[in-house]
């Protein structure tokens, strides 16, 4: 089903609305909950800073401790208020808010646990959320404190001291057209303590094959999805040494087998070609963090085996087949800490040496004929940063707000290129304690990946392609792998930033960034095949008689690609019918200051270390430190913040509930690449594409929301992009309109219905929930100048499941 524009926007505005209603009105016979200052004790008024120490905020064990603000913050019942069942789900749900602007990086944000470098994502993967007593998300700048390239946002994931589980978790989905039936079921135990942590997780998935006739595409023997079966098994143990060292080892194994059917075969449709796939992978990783002196380091280690096995068989007889192994590992060293105190305090440096070692081989047997290839990287590199804080009114020094300047370079030199060079800086200027403004800029260079280098030719068939010069959509054969010719790419980012939590209203955070991106050299996959894109590549596509027939799809070198844009969005959350108020309780705005729990005029003595995991920081007065003067709040806020919460049901909480709303905006102001020189420069915002996703979209609006109370959840996300056109063409200009889909999810915390678990003990520790992906069966429609929907982008290619609906349950021990 197609929804058209105007109504699409109008109900993702009104069901943002409807989401911030709902709460009022559960809380409006409610007590009004009183909320202490930051400190917990006093006001800002109340605190004689006089002496020479002066304290700024308390904070969980394990927060980060760094000038740059948090944009977001979640507590226990913040997090619960999601209704994941793993961290891998949580940063999924989170994705507006962790998703980078800068235009590079993975993807997935640079992970941290209790304020420390992890040896992988495997090690945090399947936690589930309720063994977390905070997540605090950083702008892409603070990922150089810590040995990262400032290309991806910072996600630190503070755990609970003391938590066990075991759990069991059973998943069923079908989408609502059928076709296709998903299944899932996860057993898991994780166990944090005083000496570390253990978790161990297996996992079967299972889905069924979703063929063309199941979508009305007629019955041409082709799957649009395979069926497949997938086996994972993952661990991860962690041992505290002592109060400042930890070691850490995590092992994953998973395969999937599966299979697609690829058109007609010698026999006709009733006898389709088969393309049967086994991909076995083992990621293992290793780490060490702990205090030398004063300065804080870490050790990594990791290393990952990938192999793939694919039969096709062939229209002429015969199978084709292809083989590739991958093995990727290396290992880094990281240190930071206070060099020296500045006029305007600690000037910090980090400092990481690593090496990085890639081994690929691959061989193709098509027809006999047999290809292969070997390729391998070493790539040594170091990598550096320097924080020279500049202004600080409480070192006496400017009366302007606080600003600090971060420089960072590193040097990579890959085996099979030249040397990489790459440096940025980044100002941080925290005006007030609820305002921060930042700006940076990066100039690097990158090499292509060696599969886009050397990767053996893989050849299909039967490929479903639109043909721009003829305008009919046809079956063509495709060759993919890798081209040994590519250039390294040069690369430069700009970036303004501003975020603000105006402190007239609870709960509410505000930011904007702007990021203009250059990049010359680019390596690309082969782009959409435009009358453009044929003319600037001739020798890529073969016809006969005017026909497509055959399509060259290796990487190739775009010389200069440049864009800009502005993401401005808002987190608004706020707590509603606790029973009692704590330090923090019920707050999702305001504040933690950045900067950590105390600023020192005296000379610095460096980081304090945070404890190793499953360690909480001892209350003031308890015993080894003096009691900490009352707090002074300062430093820029923002996100959805909140105390520890308090004893609530299995999956964290208090008894109250919480609402929370982001809405996110992105702007594209440029987009335009330049093919070759002597090519008309491509504008993918009027009318040109290099995907088969048409060009870029203008405009995209990112809206979630959820309501929690009383064991009962239920979140809506919503996302809005404004599509596009493709000039040119046997049929005129392809239209790409635009799309609109709605995600809903419910769930029942049956820990916090005594009723329903006296009833039915069975319940007690388990929760359920309901999920329907895509609510309206939107698929992007795609028309030519005669408004007609060329086959190739029918809705049943587009998205093949539509709407989907799942359940699941999961019960803990």
């Amino acid at each position: 089903m197609y929804v058209r524009p105007f109504l699409s926007m109008r109900a993702l505005l009104l069901t943002g609305a409807a989401i911030a209603a709902v709460p009022a009105a559960m809380a409006q016979d409610q007590a009004t909950v009183p909320v202490l200052s930051t400190s917990g004790t006093a006001t800002d008024d109340d605190i004689d800073y006089a002496d020479e120490i002066v304290v700024t905020a308390p904070r969980i064990a394990g927060q980060l401790d760094t000038d740059i603000a948090a944009e977001a913050e979640l507590d226990e019942a913040a997090i619960a208020s999601y209704g994941a069942s793993s961290i891998e789900e949580l940063l999924t749900a989170l994705e507006p808010i962790t998703r980078s602007g800068r235009g590079r990086g993975s993807g997935r944000p640079v992970i941290l646990v209790n304020g420390r470098r992890i040896g992988g994502f495997g090690a945090v993967r399947n936690l589930p959320p309720e063994a977390i007593a905070k997540v605090e998300i950083f702008p892409e700048e603070v990922a150089l404190q810590y040995g990262y390239a400032a290309t991806d946002r910072v996600v630190n994931f503070v755990l609970k001291p003391d938590f066990k589980q075991v759990s069991v978790e059973g998943e069923a989905g079908v989408p609502t057209q059928g076709g296709q039936f998903k299944s899932e079921l996860e057993p898991a135990v994780v166990a944090i303590g005083q000496n570390g942590r253990f978790n161990l997780n297996g996992g079967w998935e299972h889905q069924t094959m979703l063929l063309e006739r199941e979508r009305d595409l007629g019955d041409t023997g082709r799957s649009l999805l395979p069926a497949s079966d997938t086996y994972i098994i993952d661990g991860t143990i962690v041992r505290n040494l002592d109060k400042v060292t930890d070691l850490s080892a995590s092992l994953r194994f998973d395969q999937t087998d599966s299979l697609s059917l690829l058109g007609p075969g010698a026999g006709g449709v009733s006898d389709p070609l088969r393309r049967d796939s086994r991909t076995q992978n083992w990621t293992g990783s290793a780490s060490a963090n702990g205090m030398l002196g004063a300065w804080r380091w870490s050790v990594t280690g990791n290393y990952a085996d990938s192999d793939q096995r694919i039969f096709t068989e062939r229209l002429s007889g015969g199978r084709d087949r292809f083989d590739s192994s991958q093995q990727s590992f290396g290992g880094n060293a990281n240190i930071s800490g206070s060099v020296i105190e500045g006029w305007a305090g600690p000037i910090r440096a980090s400092i990481t040496g690593a090496y990085t070692g890639l081994r690929y081989d691959s061989r193709a047997d098509r027809g006999g004929v047999i290809t292969t290839s070997d390729l391998a990287r070493d790539t040594p590199s170091v990598f550096g940063s320097l924080t020279v804080p500049i202004l600080d009114p409480d070192y006496d020094v400017g009366k302007i707000g606080r600003i600090s300047l971060t420089l960072n370079g590193q040097v990579e030199n890959p085996s099979d290129f030249a040397a990489l060079k790459s440096w940025g800086a980044t100002l941080n200027w925290g005006l007030t304690d609820n305002l921060s403004l930042l700006a940076s800029f990066n100039r690097d260079e990158a090499a292509p990946s060696v599969t886009q280098l050397g990767a053996a030719p893989l050849v299909t068939d039967n490929v479903t392609y639109y043909d721009f010069r003829t305008g009919q959509t046809v079956q063509i054969q495709t060759t993919t792998g890798g081209n040994p010719f590519l250039l390294a790419e040069q690369r430069r980012d700009v970036k303004l930033g501003l975020n603000w939590s105006p402190p007239m209203v609870e709960g509410l955070s505000l930011s904007i960034n702007y990021n203009s991106n250059r990049s010359d050299d680019t390596s690309n996959s082969f782009p959409l095949l435009t009358p453009e894109i044929e003319a600037a590549f001739p020798d890529r596509a073969t016809r006969v008689g005017g026909v497509l027939v055959a399509l060259d799809q290796r990487p190739v070198n775009f010389d200069r690609a440049t864009n800009s844009q502005i993401r401005w969005g808002i987190n608004f959350g706020r707590s509603f019918g606790q029973s009692q108020a704590g330090p923090g309780a019920g707050r999702f705005g305001g504040g933690r200051p950045a900067g950590g729990a105390e600023r020192r005029r005296q000379p610095a003595q460096g980081d304090a270390p945070p404890p190793p995991d499953g360690q909480a920081a001892k209350p003031a007065g308890s015993g080894d430190a003096p009691a900490a003067a009352p707090a002074r709040p300062r430093g820029p806020g923002g996100g959805f913040r909140g105390g520890r919460g308090g004893p609530g049901g299995m999956f964290g909480g208090p008894q109250g509930g919480r609402w929370q709303l982001s809405l996110y905006h992105t702007i594209k102001l440029t987009d335009r690449v330049l093919i070759r020189p002597g090519v008309p420069e491509l504008d993918l915002l009027n009318g040109s594409a290099t995907g088969n996703g048409g060009g870029s979209n203008r405009n995209l609006v990112e809206l979630d929301g959820g309501v929690f109370y009383k064991g009962i959840g239920a979140r809506v996300s919503a996302k809005y992009d404004s599509g596009s056109r493709v000039v040119g063409g046997a049929n005129g200009d392809l239209t790409f309109h635009d799309l609109a889909t709605f995600n809903l999810r419910f769930f029942v915390d049956f820990n916090q219905k005594p009723e329903l678990t006296k009833a039915l003990p069975i319940l007690k520790g388990s929760r359920l929930r309901l999920s329907v992906d895509n609510l309206f069966d939107a698929q992007r429609k795609v028309t030519d100048a005669s408004g007609v929907v060329p086959l190739t982008y029918a809705p049943g290619y587009i998205d093949p499941l539509g709407r989907y609906i799942e359940l699941e349950w999961r019960k803990a021990f």
